[in-house]
């Protein structure tokens, strides 16, 4: 056993640890993106069709339509229903550049650095790690689960590899 073995364990424990975080943040970011779509296009075409309705006489009680999605859209500005899509888009990416970090660090770089500058890295490594792990928004077991089968499934596999 070398006696850099548990240093390189730990880089490759964060490397995993990454890989499934950052697909349960992609997979989040999807939903979120696609539930915001429909927050958007439905008061928009209520709003269109009612405008239309509006000029083809039909009854006046068809405005409170085009007002409730103006309010609609109103709140959106003020809410922000895209943000939570892209907290976990951003959080996606720092994983995945964290998880790029750690594989190069145990499987390149240690083998150029003495022992105790490798210990340092990890180190440091942990350190980003803890930091996105903290800062980050949470994940769900659901999104965990759908990202496991998809990593299990080969989906992060390079070509080379294969």
């Amino acid at each position: 056993m070398n006696d850099s073995d548990h240093l390189i364990k730990e880089c490759m424990r964060i490397e995993n640890d990454c890989l499934y975080t950052a697909e349960a943040h992609y997979i989040l970011a999807s939903k979120e993106k696609r539930i915001v779509f429909w927050l958007k296009i439905i008061p928009a075409a209520v709003a269109a069709i009612s405008g239309i309705l509006l000029l083809r006489g039909y009854p006046a009680w068809i405005a409170w339509l085009a007002i409730v999605s103006g309010a609609v859209f109103a709140l959106q500005s003020v809410l922000d229903p895209d943000r939570r899509a892209n907290d976990h888009s951003a959080a996606g990416k720092e994983y995945t550049a964290l998880k790029h970090e750690a594989r190069r660090l145990c499987q390149v770089f240690c083998k150029e650095m003495s022992k105790p500058d490798f210990s340092i890295a990890v180190r440091m490594l942990c350190e980003k790690y803890n930091f996105l792990v903290k800062h980050t928004p949470q994940t769900t077991e659901k999104a965990f689960e759908e990202g496991r089968k998809r990593i299990k499934a080969g989906r992060h596999t390079p070509d080379f590899e294969g």
